[in-house]
């Protein structure tokens, strides 16, 4: 056997014996260092306790910042009855895309609830944001239902802004306005351009 062979052979046999490798001491440290519970006492902090009350004035980094009638679509333990953040072209524009990508999916591109995924829903199907009892809804309740979800609905808050939550919302009283409008009542521009579109 060439020697070459023999020492490849050699590096491939197994050990039988085990290593044990100490533990570097800089590491013990970690495993044992000095730390306090929750509800622990503690005689160096404050109220000899491990757990401390945060500062007065100081705010959870989940609290939102603002007017809670812009941030939750109530306030005083009322809906908002209105649209608490200007509403334009440029919003109404950006409540129909996030509408379209987010909403349509389960209420239809008009939002009568006509869709295909309503079609496959056996438990409940969503309802149209036509009906009497959705139109009633006042916009902070219609906000609160997209940002925090209800029922089968879930919440789109980590999806869609508070800003773009009215844009959605704003977007939503458009779909509701333009159902029920009589041609007559729209501008001379939108009844001439709505004559040539018509079959």
């Amino acid at each position: 056997m060439r020697p070459m062979a023999l020492a490849l052979l050699s590096l491939c046999s197994c050990r039988t014996e085990q290593t044990f490798v100490a533990p570097d001491p800089h590491l013990e440290r970690m495993l044992k260092q000095e730390k306090r519970l929750a509800y622990q006492e503690d005689p160096i902090l404050p109220a000899g306790m491990a757990m401390q009350a945060p500062p007065g004035g100081t705010l959870a980094f989940e609290a939102p910042v603002g007017q809670p009638l812009v941030n939750t679509g109530a306030a005083d333990g009322r809906w908002a009855d209105r649209i608490p953040v200007q509403v334009d072209l440029a919003v109404l524009q950006a409540g129909r895309e996030r509408f379209e990508t987010f909403c349509a999916a389960c209420h239809g591109i008009l939002g009568n609830g006509d869709s295909v995924v309503a079609g496959k829903m056996a438990l409940r199907k969503p309802p149209s944001l036509h009906e009497d009892r959705v139109r009633a809804f006042e916009p902070g309740r219609i906000f609160q239902t997209i940002h925090e979800g209800y029922g089968l609905m879930p919440s789109y808050a980590v999806q869609i802004s508070v800003t773009d939550t009215w844009a959605v919302v704003a977007y939503v009283q458009a779909l509701q306005l333009a159902r029920g409008a009589v041609v007559a009542s729209l501008p001379p521009p939108v009844q001439s351009r709505l004559a040539k579109e018509a079959p």
